[in-house]
């Protein structure tokens, strides 16, 4: 029996033990990524329902989301600034950041991403929807960098499988997920749309960005620049938001 990617996904991207075969194509799990951040804005959904101040819930937000994920795409993060910052070729940028150590460019990137999440939540805590909306719009950038790119290490890697499997047909469910919600944002006349429109703007933007400078080092991508990719987007996601609510004020 073929088996779907559903359980794949949420093994793949969470810590949730849901039963199940291994895919034998990878590329299967995709569809389900933006579905994945749903589920975990959930989390996010309730935590922003707690009688505490914005910048405590904001905080616990990302902290829940960093053990629901056990730090997967932070990791990533982490290497892809290391070995973008302290390397200048291919080779060396590879082999740093396959090095388990954290460097000085991983610390400041992770500091200032995570600091920029918890003031861009705080803000945010009054449009709920967008704490189910960014977390799958992240993944979405995912699929879509994935989808796109060739894998840069030679060999097998983390998502070695993953990339290569994939092509531009499957960024068409995610992506038409991502239209589905800002569709019903619009349609039930959320409060919640236009910044949603800003949030997508803002993290294809940087997904373009990323996946640019990855080609131009390293020919494609590899695992870890798809971590760096989901947070960074993410981040960009919150803060086009949160520049759109400013503007309307």
């Amino acid at each position: 029996m073929r088996e779907g990617g559903f359980g794949g996904a949420f093994r793949t991207l969470t810590r949730f033990p849901l039963p199940g075969r291994e895919c034998t194509r990878e590329s299967r799990t995709l569809f389900w990524f933006p579905f994945v951040g749903v589920v975990l804005g959930l989390f996010s959904l309730g935590i922003a329902l707690l009688p505490l101040s914005p910048f405590v819930r904001s905080s616990v937000i990302i902290a829940t989301m960093a053990y629901l994920t056990r730090g997967f795409h932070l990791d990533g993060l982490c290497d892809f600034a290391d070995g973008f910052g302290g390397g200048w070729t291919k080779e060396a940028t590879l082999r740093i950041m396959r090095d388990s150590g954290v460097g000085a460019f991983a610390v400041i990137t992770l500091v200032c991403t995570l600091l920029l999440q918890v003031f861009a939540i705080a803000e945010l805590l009054a449009y709920l929807p967008l704490l189910l909306f960014v977390p799958a719009l992240g993944r979405t950038m995912v699929v879509i960098a994935a989808s796109l790119c060739s894998y840069a290490r030679e060999g097998e890697g983390t998502a070695s499988k993953l990339v290569c499997q994939s092509s531009a047909r499957h960024m068409v469910g995610p992506l038409v997920q991502i239209v589905l919600f800002i569709a019903s944002l619009f349609l039930f006349g959320s409060p919640s749309f236009l910044p949603a429109c800003s949030a997508v703007l803002f993290a294809l933007v940087m997904t373009g960005f990323l996946v640019r400078m990855s080609i131009r080092r390293l020919g494609g991508v590899t695992g870890d620049v798809l971590g760096a990719i989901e947070i960074l987007s993410e981040s960009s996601a919150y803060l086009g938001a949160l520049i759109l609510v400013a503007i309307k004020g």
